[in-house]
């Protein structure tokens, strides 16, 4: 009778070992940036001075609403009939592409979360045609919401682009120099 309590007992604690060893491993996290989203609003961070090929400075003031040059720039390559659907959609496995509201994707490069505040994009050419390497943004002081986040960079843009404010002071192109370096604000909407 003894040996067949031993028995029992074995099977028990053998049995316990297996079941408490078989614990589901823990779920991976995901980066809270992982997403699609929409720009749904651009302006100039801080008041930028556009130099000239003579010297004066035009004053862009910060707060100026910059939303459709950013759109068309950022996501030319986007075959879409508003620039408000393209979405970025940056995924788990850090690859980054972009589409017209899920349509027609294609792969725009990598993305890094470096801290909890700031995003690295490393744009490849093909999502942005006009340069032959792409480009890096580095979008700092991240402030995540409920629809989304908010962030600051620095965008190389052509003086096309300022086309308007340049021939409103009476410059035109050729006064100026082929690009400025421009700090931004960025609203990033998730759909």
């Amino acid at each position: 009778m003894k040996i067949l309590k031993y028995k029992y007992l074995i099977v028990f604690i053998v049995s316990f070992a297996i079941m408490t060893g078989c614990k589901d491993d823990p779920p991976e996290e995901v980066s809270s940036f992982v997403g699609n989203f929409v720009i749904s609003h651009a302006e100039v961070a801080t008041t930028t001075l556009l130099m000239t090929v003579e010297g004066p400075q035009i004053p862009v003031p910060a707060g100026t609403d910059i939303t459709t040059a950013i759109q068309t720039a950022l996501l030319s390559a986007v075959d879409c009939s508003s620039a408000d659907k393209s979405y970025v959609e940056l995924r788990a496995d850090n690859s980054m592409y972009m589409s017209c509201e899920g349509q027609n994707e294609f792969n725009a490069g990598t993305w890094e979360e470096v801290s909890a505040t700031e995003l690295k994009l490393n744009m490849n050419n093909t999502a942005i045609p006009a340069s032959p390497t792409g480009m890096v943004l580095t979008v700092t002081e991240i402030v995540k919401e409920a629809t989304g986040w908010t962030g600051k960079t620095s965008v190389p843009m052509p003086k096309e682009m300022f086309a308007p404010i340049l021939l409103g002071f009476g410059f035109t192109i050729a006064d100026t120099p082929a690009t400025y370096l421009i700090p931004l604000s960025l609203d990033f909407i998730e759909k």
